[in-house]
């Protein structure tokens, strides 16, 4: 079994190809396929070197592994197209030479004119003006200096059969595929539709799994197939992702590149899970599965013929999850990138920062949102939020606040502080309840929420708690 994943590196992977890299993957380690990774180049104005290392990164930091591709090599490359030209042009030749294929000398202008002159059918199809030309004629285009495409002649009454894995039989006639397509521009180069049939051949591709949007393409790339005699794979076309409002999923619905999920601190694992979640459940009906725990379950024609729509907010509580049943000392070299965003780390030792992460990790659903809890351990002070601000002002808020700086000039000391801190504030204000332990969180975090309070103190430390205690009493009594 042979199967491959085929992008084109004309921007950042998405989360859809991802899916559709993820689904091949999980075939190759139920089937134990060989995974191929075919770059589809040809649009030579967008692809860039910068895209096709950036997409197989990508890959690599999802923890897909494949067998051959351009980074690696293998018996059936090159693996670019854009290295395959020579290949292609002689199948082209073959096209011509068996009156398979053609010439055609039809302008942008003139083209548009026909499409103008067909706007009342559903769709158009090209008449095939330059189907018959005579040797004069082709002459007579070029010394004007037009230069042909290369069309397909399709022939008529031809019936296309897929059977495919997820969709089940899906039957075209060649009268609804467009008429005579373009296989080479004008310009020498192969369009995708044509080559990926003699890619998927020469590579000895027994399956292709791909989205269903290319379901459409299926029927011109067998007809070409049957025209140059080429063995033709099985096929497994995918439901799309879609947006929460059932349209294509977009940046306008939230992240949809891979990229920028692990710049926003998506570990791999969770994105894998939750993306083999789409369109497919596990018969036991768990939801945090291992990548082998899902091979193991996976069948492809279990996958669902419908749409899978993105839910973002179910990715970030999943992900949330691994985050929370790492390894603490793994997870601790996860947050640190993004800690040092926020903080200088020079002075801070590994052991009690491992104690803050454990602490604190539980309220993040990504990496980067460590930036927002890492200040209450490693700040002198802290500025109070808009909620500890108003809670701050109130009378009872400044009783607490009082009694905690008598405190600190008084009996309380680095051995006594975490256990009577409070029990002192209450002996002394009479307060107890949220009307104590409020105010008094907010005075040391800033915040109403947040970590187990005798936890924190003992790892903010008495210094920073002295000065919190002195920098409010100043704020809010004092003034």
């Amino acid at each position: 079994m042979r199967i491959r994943f085929a992008p084109s590196p004309t921007g950042y992977l998405h989360i859809g190809n991802a899916r559709t890299a993820m689904l091949n993957y999980l075939i190759k380690k139920k089937h134990n396929a060989t995974l191929i990774i075919r770059v589809e180049d040809t649009d030579l104005e967008r692809s860039t070197t910068e895209s096709e290392q950036s997409i197989l990164e990508d890959l690599r930091w999802l923890g897909i592994e494949w067998d051959e591709g351009p980074d690696r090599g293998g018996e059936y490359g090159p693996y670019r197209q854009s290295e395959r030209f020579d290949i292609y042009k002689k199948y082209t030749e073959k096209l011509l030479s068996e009156e398979k294929a053609y010439y055609c000398y039809c302008t942008e202008e003139e083209l548009h004119a026909m499409r103008q002159e067909a706007s009342g059918q559903e769709s158009f199809v090209y008449p095939g003006r330059c189907r018959n030309l005579s040797k004069e004629e082709r002459e007579k285009h070029e010394s004007h200096g037009r230069k042909p495409t290369v069309r397909f002649k399709t022939p008529p009454g031809e019936r296309v059969v897929v059977e495919d894995l997820i969709k089940g039989k899906v039957v075209f006639g060649s009268e609804n595929i467009g008429g005579d397509f373009i296989i080479v521009r004008s310009d020498g180069t192969p369009v995708y539709n044509y080559i990926v049939i003699i890619d998927d051949a020469l590579m000895n591709i027994s399956h292709v799994i791909r989205g269903e949007d290319h379901l459409s393409n299926t029927p011109k790339q067998i007809l070409i197939a049957r025209a140059l005699n080429l063995p033709i794979p099985e096929y497994a076309h995918h439901a799309l992702v879609l947006g929460p409002d059932r349209s294509k999923l977009s940046k306008r619905h939230g992240i949809t590149s891979v990229q920028m999920y692990r710049k926003e601190g998506y570990l791999p694992n969770a994105l894998l899970n939750y993306t083999s979640m789409l369109g497919w459940a596990a018969e036991s009906g768990e939801e945090i599965l291992s990548i082998a725990d899902i091979v193991n379950q996976f069948e492809i024609k279990n996958l669902s013929a419908s749409a899978a729509i993105f839910d973002f907010q179910k990715l970030r509580w999943m992900n949330g999850n691994y985050i929370r049943s790492y390894p603490l000392d793994k997870i601790t070299e996860l947050f640190i990138p993004y800690i040092e965003e926020a903080a200088d780390l020079d002075n801070v030792q590994r052991d009690w920062l491992e104690d803050v992460i454990s602490l604190i990790r539980g309220n993040c659903e990504v990496l980067s949102e460590i930036k927002n809890h890492i200040g209450l351990f490693l700040e002198e002070i802290i500025e109070p939020d808009t909620e500890a601000d108003k809670l701050l002002k109130e009378d009872d808020s400044r009783k607490i606040i009082s009694a905690a700086h008598n405190l600190i000039h008084a009996s309380i000391t680095e051995d006594t502080y975490i256990t009577e801190l409070i029990p002192s504030i209450k002996g002394e204000t009479g307060l107890k309840g949220k009307k104590l332990f409020l105010p008094i969180r907010a005075i040391l975090t800033g915040r109403l929420k947040g970590p187990e309070l005798d936890r924190a103190l003992a790892l903010i430390g008495f210094e920073k708690f002295k000065k919190r205690i002195a920098f409010m009493y100043n704020r809010y009594v004092t003034k």
